[in-house]
């Protein structure tokens, strides 16, 4: 069977996030600037290596010849050009011309780097694809007043740029991003506490990025950047849906289930036949508020998270055991289910994880293995419960 032999889990050691804020250590940064304020890291280049090693990242010349895509050109600050979406064929002539180039999804173009940014997920607890690349670059010009509602690391790998800083006390948590002389989004209206600025707040933090500076920035917060030289810079863009999202997702799914909810909304600029329409638009809100009271948080987060955050019990028909390896071999489980009975090498962290699962006589969230066998890696225990729950030993509750 050998659906637990450690081979499975072996990775080649990825840049994670701790490897990037480095030496600041990752509890201190979660604790001190994760969502709460900027960081600035500066260092050598080579503390990225893994990135710097990249041949399309070497040089700016060489990004843009692997790209292969369409990209947006923003016109130096002092001009009012247009933003133009510009062919990968057109990005150099922009790029000479002073424009400041910005990619979108690089490691679609790059593969190398799809590998780092699935680690940074695996090591802040995001699912797949809620981490991509973005990049900029740029000679004389850099980008605007604005914010951004992501979190971005960004790693000047070429080049310098001066950055400008600033708290937005106008709002936290924004849904979208805006830029200076944009219109605000009609929510946003809404929710900010005051209007926008026209220009950066007083007090703006100031400084200077070089090759191997990163800058970490939560959603919201004011920037503005400017060079005078080639740049190069590499952003981790850190974009998970917002709870709102994922709730909306959730109601409208159970609303697609009632007849009703599924009409065309004709008639709603005509008086004719206003009181069916109430009435009808009266059950679909009693039907909203009964499908949002069947909503669980413990469900929603199952679901929603996968197996870290999905709840187990141990499956009372299957019984195991572990036949110790002689001589050097590895290690046995031997799962018997009645009559059948099937044997697979159990490497050493997945016994240390069926260890502790056989000890629970409740169900137990995977979140709750990670953090009792602090010596596996978080991927790997996410890893060895889906095998255990593949091979019977646990059952996953909720499912069929």
């Amino acid at each position: 069977m050998g659906l637990l032999s450690e081979s499975t889990g072996v990775m080649m050691k990825k840049l994670g996030m701790a490897d990037l804020i480095h030496p600041l250590t990752l509890d201190a940064f979660m604790t001190r600037y994760w969502q709460k304020k900027p960081y600035v890291g500066h260092g050598s280049p080579q503390r990225f290596a893994e990135i710097a090693a990249i041949p399309e990242l070497a040089s700016i010349d060489a990004l843009l010849e692997a790209w292969r895509g369409n990209a947006d050109a923003w016109a130096p600050r002092d001009t009012k050009n247009p933003l133009i979406n510009a062919s990968a064929r057109q990005l150099p002539a922009f790029y000479e011309s002073g424009y400041t180039l910005y990619l979108s999804k690089v490691e679609d173009h790059v593969p190398a780097l799809e590998p780092i940014a699935r680690k940074l997920e695996r090591d802040i607890g995001l699912r797949q694809d809620d981490v991509y690349f973005e990049a900029f670059i740029s000679k004389g010009t850099g980008s605007g007043f604005h914010f951004d509602p992501n979190v971005t690391i960004n790693i000047q790998l070429i080049g310098s740029k001066q950055w400008c800083v600033a708290e937005n006390k106008h709002l936290v948590n924004p849904h979208v991003g805006w830029s200076a002389g944009a219109e605000v989004n009609e929510h946003m209206q809404r929710y900010a506490r005051q209007p926008f600025p026209t220009r950066m707040p007083p007090g703006c933090r100031r400084f200077e990025a070089k090759p191997g500076t990163l800058v970490y920035l939560h959603p919201g917060y004011w920037h503005c950047t400017l060079n005078h030289e080639p740049s190069l810079s590499l952003l981790f863009t850190i974009n998970p849906p917002s709870w709102t999202d994922l709730l909306m997702d959730e109601i409208r799914d159970l609303m697609l289930k009632h007849d009703a909810g599924r009409e065309l909304a004709f008639g709603l600029a005509s008086t004719a036949g206003y009181e069916q329409k109430r009435q009808r638009l009266q059950q679909l809100i009693e039907a909203a508020g009964e499908a949002v009271a069947q909503l669980s948080a413990d469900d929603l987060l199952a679901d929603w998270g996968g197996t870290l955050t999905a709840s187990f019990e141990r499956n009372p028909q299957i019984a195991c055991r572990v036949d110790a390896g002689r001589g050097g071999q590895d290690d046995v489980l031997v799962i018997q289910s009645g009559r059948k009975q099937e044997r697979s090498v159990l490497a050493p962290d997945a016994r240390q994880v069926l260890k502790w699962v056989s000890a629970r006589k409740r169900s137990f969230h995977g979140h709750q293995a990670a953090e009792a066998t602090t010596t596996v890696a978080t991927i790997r225990v996410a890893e060895i419960l889906e095998q255990f729950a593949d091979a019977g030993l646990i059952l996953r509750e909720g499912s069929a």
